[in-house]
């Protein structure tokens, strides 16, 4: 009988258990897309710094930026410089005056070179958030443990960043938040969005 049955639908039961098992990697393996916001707290995680409730509104870090790359976690942009397709967890801005400036008061973190990003900057400010500023053209006017205020000017765009390279000079701009990227609009508005 249970061979007759396999016969009859043996088919149909190997394909519901393909289905179910592709269903079932892509529900446990997938992205989850919201977002997350700086006054939102962190559920279940005892290394989360405290949020505030205040919405935090971030300086822009060039003057009159012009977006060259947007964020993107899930959609896929061409590089050229290494002729591939990959995500991009920052936005690339450039502007005429290539001044770089802090986007909100902190401390920095690092201040490192490295093939790939260039020179970078890291800045630590209140309620988890950490911004990156990559592809700047030296390192002269900061240094590591350096309190800066929002506005302060911490560096001037470059290609210094081997990984977009052929982009030319531009500031490679990321947030972070409680350890995990998010999108930078989230908390400023580009003009050419």
């Amino acid at each position: 009988m249970f061979k007759n049955f396999m016969k009859k639908y043996g088919y149909y039961l190997m394909a519901f258990v393909l289905i179910l098992a592709v269903g079932l990697t892509v529900g446990l393996t997938g992205e989850d897309n919201t977002k997350i916001y700086p006054n939102e707290q962190v559920e279940n995680s005892e290394d989360a710094d405290p949020t505030s409730t205040v919405p935090i509104s971030m300086l822009s870090p060039l003057k009159s930026p012009q977006v060259l790359k947007w964020y993107s976690d899930s959609e896929l942009f061409y590089n050229a410089t290494l002729n591939q397709w990959e995500s991009h967890k920052a936005v690339d801005l450039t502007s005429d005056s290539g001044d770089v400036y802090a986007v909100l008061d902190g401390v920095i973190i690092d201040c490192s070179y490295n093939y790939a990003d260039g020179y970078c900057v890291k800045i630590r400010h209140d309620d988890g958030i950490v911004t990156s500023y990559c592809s700047l053209s030296n390192l002269d006017s900061v240094t590591k443990g350096k309190t800066v205020k929002r506005g302060d000017k911490i560096g001037e765009i470059s290609n210094s960043g081997a990984n977009e390279l052929g982009d030319g000079g531009h500031l490679h701009f990321a947030v972070e938040l409680n350890g995990k990227p998010v999108d930078p609009s989230n908390y400023i508005s580009f003009e050419n969005k």
